[in-house]
């Protein structure tokens, strides 16, 4: 009789066989699509091997973040495998997975349920099936991202594999920098020369290496420390010169936020005081270079926002370029042809009206248009391109959406802290710093500097797969919340001891 193992060694054989016989006879036809095609069964036999740790699939798949084609990415394709695979083995009966109903669930579910109510108001459709709305692939990105996260965080796993996750997050992002590399996608226009007084090159590559690298040198030791080690000085600084070279003012600030955390738990409140003087001084030196040996543009207008003797050209395509982005905040908050319903949100599509203004607006460069803001302003608009999460998020779900998200990143945050403190002094504190210092930043970085309302979601649905993955797995007490005894009970137990050891 077959048992569980049996079955799925057969089919794992089943398909290598068939995969083998397809490339055959492929291979004299299309030598690139072969390859393409290798490469593709290669990841999928590769899943089924992995069995019950395809998920380190899908945490590696997200951190590599390359759009593939017609705008799927590996985060799709790493959802799409970890989830076959994962119904392949709960009807196999192989899954381990432990379902607890608690807060951070609760959250989930009121963010599903802004996202259905959005939907059902506002449903989305194909174009050519004379649907009111178009653009149902956000949504479907959605469905992807929330399976995924609500069974990852059910998992039991090895806790080793939790450490196998954090290095391949760090290999996977490094390698994703490459395929930007490789795609040419390194260097992205302003978008709005005509207003910021021209247009500069950024690079987004940069900006992932910084992030990444500022992640795995706060997991390993404090910055503050790190700037004391040639080697782990040059690292750091590496990251800062990233940071700003990618010309990005939220990747300054992103990894700022980053060490700044990294530095609160290796070191405390004396540390971060001792960083900040510290950083005031470089701040200062950095000031004194660019008087005498102007730094590069990139770097300027990302440092534009802290004081400095910055050339007044890139502090002001800077400042219009904020002013810009609060024009458009301003009209969509404020006037109901942009954002109908405030409350509950329009939904992440567009209407076809929306979607022909935008078609008749395509191209243009220069001019007003009806509504007093510049064309190009009017199609962000449609599109939804805010460059501001609490404002995308009120497009899509409203109010009451916004309330939500900004909840559940704060909740997801707070048991991150806790995550982190219930690690401190052992071997898995490094993890739980790595994992947990991004989903600190997410609300400030998602609130006052960058982001968008899917993305917002997708992200913190993953910090709070990781967050239960960590509670389930990782031998080590659950977190409880430690009473603080006033000292005046402090001092009685202490004489109280002092009098039983005398006795």
């Amino acid at each position: 009789m077959l048992n569980s193992r049996s079955i799925q060694g057969i089919i794992i054989l089943a398909l290598a066989i068939f995969v083998a016989i397809w490339l055959g006879m492929s291979i004299v036809t299309d030598q690139f699509e072969t390859l393409v095609q290798f490469a593709a069964a290669a990841v999928l036999i590769t899943a089924a091997l992995l069995g019950r740790k395809v998920w380190l699939l899908l945490i590696f798949f997200s951190a590599l973040n390359i759009v593939l084609i017609r705008g799927i990415g590996t985060t799709d394709v790493g959802q799409i495998l970890f989830l076959g695979i994962s119904l392949a083995l709960f009807l196999m009966r192989k899954l381990k997975y432990q379902i607890k109903i608690g807060e951070l669930e609760i959250w989930t579910l009121l963010i599903i349920a802004c996202i259905v109510q959005a939907y059902m108001r506002n449903p989305v459709g194909l174009n050519i099936f004379g649907a009111g709305n178009v653009g149902g692939r956000p949504y479907i990105v959605l469905i992807l991202s929330i399976s995924s996260a609500v069974v990852l965080s059910t998992l039991r796993v090895e806790a080793k594999e939790i450490k196998w996750a954090m290095g391949l997050t760090l290999v996977a992002g490094f390698f994703g920098i490459i395929g930007q590399r490789l795609r040419g996608a390194d260097f992205s226009a302003e978008g709005f020369s005509n207003v910021t007084g021209g247009s500069m090159d950024r690079i987004p590559a940069l900006s992932t290496f910084s992030q990444t690298v500022a992640r795995w040198l706060s997991s390993r030791l404090s910055p503050l420390r790190a700037c004391l080690h040639p080697l782990w000085g040059f690292v750091l600084l590496c990251s800062l010169a990233a940071a700003a070279g990618s010309g990005y003012r939220n990747s300054v600030a992103a990894v700022g936020a980053i060490y700044f955390f990294g530095i609160c738990y290796h070191g405390g409140v004396k540390s971060v005081l001792l960083a900040l003087f510290g950083g005031s001084i470089a701040l200062v030196l950095l000031a004194f270079v660019n008087s005498n040996a102007p730094l590069p543009a990139n770097i300027q207008r990302a440092l534009s926002p802290l004081p400095g003797t910055w050339e007044e050209r890139y502090v002001r395509q800077a400042d219009n370029s904020t002013e810009w982005r609060m024009e458009m905040w301003k009209e969509a908050l404020t006037s109901d042809r942009w954002i109908r319903n405030k409350t509950f949100g329009d939904g992440i599509g567009m209407t076809v009206e929306q979607l022909a203004s935008n078609e008749s607006t395509f191209g243009t460069q220069n001019g007003r248009a009806a509504s007093g803001l510049l064309y190009q302003q009017e199609a962000m608009l449609i599109n939804g391109s805010y460059h501001s999460g609490p404002v995308h998020t009120i497009r899509a779900a409203g109010y009451v959406g916004l309330a939500v998200l900004l909840m559940f990143m704060i909740r997801v945050a707070v048991h991150a802290h806790r995550q982190i403190v219930r690690c401190r002094g052992t071997e898995w504190f490094p993890i739980a710093l790595f994992f947990g210092i991004p989903l600190l930043t997410q609300p400030i970085i998602f609130t006052f500097v960058f982001g968008e309302f899917q993305y917002g979601v997708s992200g913190t649905l993953m910090g709070m797969a990781m967050i239960r993955l960590m509670e389930k797995n990782l031998p080590l007490p659950a977190w409880k919340k430690q009473v603080r005894v006033p000292f005046i009970l402090k001092s009685n137990r202490a004489s109280t001891r002092a009098v039983e050891r005398s006795a």
